[in-house]
């Protein structure tokens, strides 16, 4: 059962005031309800206090969204997770800056203090990531029945509560709500809308694999994280549910970006890094280079780093899409490692279109 937050505890859970049955949905809503009440920006008169309280915070937050640490979490403690060191007693655990980039990555680039008066009660606040409306190019899909508190759409497409249709089309807002720009939109599911749907194929990511969103026009998801929970072929997208949010959007391959752990190699200016693992958090497409952040925190203190995907083994199983071939007709294809040799820096991949290659590290992305 729910408890009072207490930021003072040294126990996670407790910490953030959820049982430790809870879902990710339950742990990312207080997170959110507590990381609005106590960020240094709303409270200037306690900024210092206020930023040690937000630390902590986030530092709880971080281990018990994470499915990973979580588990290395109830299993051995603080000390079965890495940097878990910290909270009450234990120094800080994560920087502020660290906490703030978390922060800000939740609630993507909307104003989180602006919408719904930025409490953190109304789960509209985390679904609209503020004042933006939807991303082009993401589909949504509400969970739980409907909309979060608005007491559901009913069942099926068809309608919200005996309303017209409303099927993807691209349209400005929903009826009664005034134009709030919900920008374009696929379709939206009610409870008991959607349909069972077969495993995804072979070269296509499993159901449950954590990804990173990146890449949308309108930047209100962007950077937020998720688990696949399904693909759908006949529109070749593969439908993610948020893990800060009750909602799941529908989007494109080239959107993703698994979190996957990799081991880093080629680094001649850094070769203490080689041999290294690091967990994927995002992918740049301009840059085309992946932000990893090492398992082992070095002395330095600097864990983030970018790198080029020839800089990256991704381990075998993977789901990748090929890229910057000079066969044509390969790019942009999904495919699925299925071995990976390192003394050539090349992958062997089998693909949607049922060949199989070996490519070089540096032309896939996961």
């Amino acid at each position: 059962m729910p408890t009072t937050p207490d930021i003072k505890a040294e126990d996670y859970y407790k910490v953030l005031g959820v049982d430790r049955s809870a879902s990710d949905s339950e742990i990312a809503k207080a997170y959110k309800k507590l990381a609005l009440k106590y960020h240094p920006d709303k409270n200037p008169d306690n900024k210092a206090q206020a930023e040690e309280n937000f630390k902590v915070i986030t530092e709880a937050y971080e281990v018990l969204h994470d499915h990973d640490k979580r588990k290395a979490y109830d299993q051995f403690g603080k000390a079965g997770v890495s940097g878990g060191a910290g909270g009450p007693g234990g120094g800080p655990g994560v920087s502020f800056q660290h906490a703030d980039e978390i922060f800000k990555a939740f609630f993507g680039a909307g104003d989180p203090f602006s919408f719904f008066g930025g409490d953190g009660d109304d789960d509209l606040a985390g679904f609209f990531g503020g004042k933006g409306g939807m991303p082009g190019g993401a589909r949504v899909i509400f969970r739980n029945g409907g909309m979060p508190g608005m007491g559901g759409m009913g069942g099926g497409m068809g309608g919200m509560g005996g309303m017209p249709g409303m099927g993807g089309g691209d349209f400005g807002g929903f009826p009664g709500f005034g134009g709030m720009g919900m920008g374009p939109m696929g379709g939206m599911m009610g409870k008991g809308a959607g349909k069972s749907r077969p495993a995804p194929p072979a070269w296509a990511m499993p159901v449950n694999t954590a990804v990173v969103i990146h890449g949308l026009k309108s930047p209100e998801h962007n950077s937020k994280q998720g688990k696949v929970t399904a693909w759908d072929d006949s529109k070749g997208r593969y439908e993610v549910s948020l893990d800060s949010e009750e909602a799941t959007l529908s989007l494109r391959p080239a959107n993703l970006t698994q979190r996957c752990t990799i081991k880093i190699v080629g680094i001649e200016s850094q070769p203490d890094l080689n041999g290294k693992s690091a967990q994927i958090l995002s992918f740049d497409k301009e840059n085309w280079r992946y932000t990893v952040r090492l398992k082992e925190r070095p002395a330095s203190g600097r864990d983030a780093l970018g790198l080029q995907p020839s800089n990256v083994i991704l381990p075998k199983g993977t789901r990748v899409v090929l890229a910057n071939l000079g066969k044509e007709e390969f790019n942009g294809l999904m495919a699925h490692i299925t071995d990976v040799h390192e003394d050539t820096s090349r992958y062997e991949v089998a693909c949607q279109n049922g060949k199989a290659i070996k490519i070089k590290f540096e032309n896939v992305v996961c």
